[in-house]
């Protein structure tokens, strides 16, 4: 009987300590979590307003942009966030009752913030200048994430088929290239 309380008060000891031990790192956490997400949210959100800004069919009827993205992370330097993430974009209207496709694009983003305000956007260089443009825009540990991106990819179908429900056929008449 004494071994059964002394190895029920064990038991209790130790879900104690654990609770106690583990309460601290989960609000930190959760908080540095929700942390992150609002700073990937306003750099999501920076970038499609950029994007919607500079687009020639803004004006159409229901134009709406579309995005996922992947994080990579968030470094801290003095009075600086750099936000490290893959955005896909893609950008729709509607003519004559059909889906036009606007523009799409997926491309590594590093945004840099400070005072809580967007300061830079930048994006690797194309061609012969993409490698060297990663390697000096992001941390090595996020550069093979990058280069070795064509194992991901992204689907926006369902959602743009939702949001375009009401059309006779959601399904994209032509792209418009420029």
């Amino acid at each position: 009987m004494k071994k059964v309380i002394s190895l029920s008060l064990l038991v209790i000891i130790m879900i104690i300590i654990c609770l106690f031990c583990l309460s601290p790192i989960t609000k930190d956490s959760m908080t540095h979590v929700a942390k992150e997400d609002t700073l990937y949210s306003k750099a999501l959100d920076y970038v499609i307003s950029k994007q919607k800004n500079a687009s020639y069919n803004k004006d159409k009827e229901d134009y709406h942009i579309f995005t996922d993205y992947i994080p990579y992370g968030i470094e801290e330097t003095g009075h600086y966030q750099h936000i490290f993430m893959w955005i896909h974009l893609e950008s729709f209207y509607v003519l004559n009752d059909e889906l036009i496709q606007d523009e799409s694009f997926s491309i590594p983003y590093k945004i840099t913030y400070k005072d809580n305000q967007v300061i830079q956007c930048e994006t690797p260089e194309s061609g012969n200048l993409y490698i060297d443009s990663i390697q000096r825009l992001f941390p090595p540990q996020i550069q093979n994430h990058i280069l070795n991106h064509s194992s991901h990819s992204f689907d926006l179908s369902q959602q743009i088929q939702e949001y375009y429900a009401y059309l006779p056929s959601p399904d994209i008449a032509h792209t418009v290239c420029y």
